[in-house]
Parts: structure tokens; sequence; C-alpha cells
């Protein structure tokens, strides 16, 4: 009931404080929503977890950047950067995948999990892999319409060359950079100061070499990654697209 009451407070907050937009948003979450749960519901059914979670990612993107921000020279080199930055992230997750072994489960869960069938039918490895790149889908999209909307701005108040453009571009994404690594890092670091606790009683060592740390730290490299990668990209793709105009 409690979160009830507070998902109430945030969808009416919302609409308040950002009507149109506002509206838009608690949209957009319910409909990301749908496409997660259907994306499950597929895979269970027996779809290839990598093209479900392309197509849900595709999808998840679309909305992100065309429906809360409209279609535009802004959103549309946004969403190419998004792409390509996607599919040179999903090759990384695949190989440390591969390398670290990361489709399994931490026996810090297991008596969590323990009651449940483990017969599954489903690669574990693959699962992690779609795991991992939901949770750079909002950071890089953020960072991509962040900078593709700053340089828009300047590319209109100054006419400047493609190459002052793109040091513009640059410039603006190093401060956008700086803060959302620290976003990135304290989420990582709230969501594991349960697991830290949990192993308090053992050594700096022991906890690197855990499945659990090496899953958060994943996560976090590869959702870093994909937004060093995405200014460079996005501010490329949008200088092209406005210089072409």
């Amino acid at each position: 009931m409690i979160l009830l009451i507070y998902g109430i407070v945030l969808i009416i907050l919302s609409i308040i404080m950002g009507k149109k937009r506002g509206v838009r948003s608690v949209l957009s979450l319910l409909i990301n929503f749908i496409i997660i749960v259907f994306s499950l519901v597929f895979i269970n059914l027996g779809f290839s977890i990598y093209f479900i979670t392309f197509l849900a990612y595709l999808g998840i993107s679309l909305i992100i950047i065309f429906y809360l921000n409209g279609y535009n020279i802004k959103t549309k080199s946004a969403f190419i950067g998004v792409i390509i930055v996607t599919i040179i992230n999903s090759l990384i997750i695949m190989y440390l995948n591969n390398k670290l072994h990361l489709g399994s489960f931490s026996y810090e869960f297991v008596d969590e999990i323990s009651a449940n069938s483990f017969n599954i039918s489903l690669s574990l490895k693959q699962i992690s892999f779609m795991v991992l790149l939901f949770i750079c889908t909002g950071s890089i999209c953020d960072t991509a319409v962040a900078i593709s909307s700053a340089l828009y701005e300047i590319n209109s108040n100054a006419k400047l060359s493609k190459k002052e453009l793109f040091k513009s571009g640059m410039n603006v994404g190093k401060d956008i950079i700086g803060t959302t690594v620290n976003t990135l890092l304290f989420s990582f670091i709230a969501g594991f100061i349960g697991y830290i606790l949990w192993h308090n009683y053992d050594s700096f060592l022991d906890i690197l070499n855990y499945h659990g740390f090496a899953s958060e730290v994943i996560e976090l490299i590869c959702a870093i990654i994909g937004c060093l990668l995405i200014i460079p990209i996005t501010t490329f793709i949008e200088i092209k697209l406005l210089k072409k105009n």
C-alpha cells in the first residue's frame, strides 16, 4: 500500500511539474515496462534472447529519445549514436561474459532461490547479457540527448566550423560525463553496501573474486564505457547532419 501511495504521488508530481512532458514521462515508463514484460514472455516462449534483447532495447531507445523529445536533428543524431554504441557495448559485454563466466548465481543468493527450480532451460550467460545491456540503456540515452541538445544550441547561436563545433561538443561532453560517471558510481556504491556488509569479515581480495562483486563492477564499467563512447560518436554524427543542412 505504501509503495502504491508513493507511486501515485510520483505520477501526480510528474504531471504537475512537467505538464505535457510529465504525462509523456509517465506514459514512457509504462510503455517501457510493458516492452520489458513482453520481451520476457517471448524469451520464455523460446525466442532468441539476443534477438529479443536488441528488439526491446531498440523499442526502449525509441521511446526515450523520440517520444519524449520529438523527431528532429538532435534526436536523430542521438538515436544513431545510441545504436552504434549499443553494438560496440554488446561485443564488450559478450567478451566479458565469456571471460569472467558471469552467467551463474552467487552463493549468497542460493538460500533465496533454493526453493525454486533451476531447470529454466535458458542460458544464464545470455540472460546476463540482457541484464547488462538494459542497465546501460538509460544512462547512454540520457547522455546522447544531452550532448546533441547542447551541440544544437551551440550551432544555433554561433556559426562554427566542423572542427570548432566538434571541439565545443567534446568540451560539453567532459562536463556531462563528469556528473554521469559520479551518478553511476554512487548508484553502484548504494546498491553494493548490503553486499559489503554481507562479506564484512572477508578479506578485500576475497571480495574482489566473488561473482556478485564482479557482476556489479562489470555493470558499472559497461555503463561508463557506453557513456564515454556516446559523446564523440553523437557529436560527430550531429555535426554531419547539421552541416549537411
